[in-house]
């Protein structure tokens, strides 16, 4: 094989570059050797000598994959990093220095699905890790710059709350064992999860972590509630390694406020430390509550939500509304959040309206399953009111209808209508 003179010198310098590269890349512990630098090469990514931001623009992330993002600070200092989804997406940053250790973590303090953390860091080089939230893909932007640099997201208050300008939004720090952390529980859970749980009512300003230990393996339920407060929680083992975060728990077709993360697989016996923060208002009590885990009680507790259908084998208690007429109109006593369910047969196919109306005390919210068990529509508030109304394609076949509560302060009255719809004949 021949090279000519330039071929050869192409190549050199091809080497040349990569040895450079290769030697001047950050690990973070591992998480840096797939990673790009911010600004393309070291020099040009230091944030402290930056004269703006430095941007890398639509990164597609893919399943169940991210994009590492590398930085340097050549001088103690405070910075901003953020994630923007490019049209549909829920971003996921997380922040780790050279060591390996995860600094800071967000997931929508950018507004909507975007995410963005402030920060105040040593100088040194670190990884900025963007993701899709549990796993999903999506195309961001990516930013990192010093507190005075132009932003790419909105933060909170210009988010979804309204409002305008920005705050100070960070995530959470990661829980170490020395991060100042509120007992949950006198002693080690294993007894008290036997028992019902512990549980501890603080606002988030005042206790944003708590700490507890188990003796042995154990599946735990850990729940953050007051919708009013919306708060977001963080799990981590003794050593702060992120292990599960959410935001908002699912709730049939929509979210609630509230959050919750189930291990239904045993922890392993050990310390373990929930971190917090509000994306409302965190001066409100929030319930912070680490029950025993089991498929039954879940089952029985997503049956009694609304959040998946029962058996219809009458193990389960369902109201049996029988052959649905043309239309028909009944009243029911619903109190909270807990679900009173429905059956009804469809003659035949066509279209199913289904509304929702106060009658006294009520905000309802409704969803539709088929026999089956899975969701064909939900709603909560319709026509700018606080009734609710769903519009579903339907087979002839049996469905479930659950009929609730938006929250826990409505106690009343609700009016269920149901309307069919048959294809005109040809």
């Amino acid at each position: 094989m021949k090279f000519t003179l330039s071929a050869l010198a192409t190549t050199a310098t091809l080497a040349l570059t990569a040895g450079a590269a290769q030697a001047q890349a950050v690990s973070c512990g591992g998480i840096g050797d797939v990673g790009q630098w911010i600004g393309g090469n070291p020099t040009t990514s230091d944030i402290s000598t930056s004269e703006g931001p430095l941007t890398l623009t639509n990164q597609p992330i893919p399943l169940d994959g991210n994009v590492v993002s590398l930085f340097t600070l050549s001088a103690d200092g405070d910075v901003r990093i953020e994630a923007q989804p490019v049209g549909n997406g829920d971003s996921v940053i997380e922040l780790y220095d050279e060591s390996g250790t995860l600094v800071i973590t967000d997931d929508d303090s950018g507004g909507g699905w975007a995410s963005r953390a402030e920060t105040q860091l040593a100088a040194g080089n670190y990884c900025m890790l963007t993701r899709g939230f549990a796993g999903g893909g999506l195309s961001s932007d990516i930013r990192v710059g010093r507190l005075e640099h132009e932003t790419i997201t909105t933060g909170l208050t210009g988010g979804f709350f309204g409002g305008g300008g920005g705050s100070l939004f960070v995530g959470v720090d990661p829980c170490t064992n020395e991060t100042a952390a509120a007992p949950l529980g006198s002693g080690p859970l294993d007894d008290l999860l036997a028992n019902g749980g512990a549980t501890a009512v603080n606002t988030i300003t005042g206790t944003p972590y708590y700490r507890f230990t188990l003796n042995s393996p154990q599946t735990i339920s850990v729940r953050a509630d007051n919708p009013n407060a919306d708060p977001y929680i963080y799990f981590f083992d003794g050593n702060g390694e992120l292990l599960a975060e959410n935001d908002d728990s699912q709730v049939g077709g929509s979210y609630s406020l509230n959050s919750r993360i189930d291990f239904t697989s045993p922890l392993q016996p050990g310390t373990y430390c929930i971190g917090m923060r509000a994306l409302s208002n965190p001066d409100l009590p929030v319930t912070v509550s680490v029950v025993a885990y089991s498929q039954a009680d879940a089952l029985a507790e997503l049956y009694a939500t609304g959040e998946a259908a029962p058996p219809m084998d009458g193990s389960y208690p369902i109201v049996d509304m029988g052959v649905l007429p043309g239309r028909s109109v009944r009243d029911a006593q619903i109190s909270g959040t807990m679900a009173t369910w429905f059956s009804m047969e469809v003659p035949e196919a066509g279209a199913l309206v289904i509304n929702a109306v106060e009658v006294t005390d009520s905000d309802p919210l409704i969803i539709l399953y088929n026999d089956l068990g899975q969701e064909i529509a939900y709603n909560d508030d319709a026509n700018g009111t606080l009734n609710s109304e769903l519009v579903a394609r339907v087979a002839a076949g049996r469905y479930l209808l659950a009929v609730r509560q938006y929250s826990d302060n409505y106690q009343g009255i609700i009016r269920i209508a149901t309307e069919r719809y048959v294809p005109a004949p040809n």
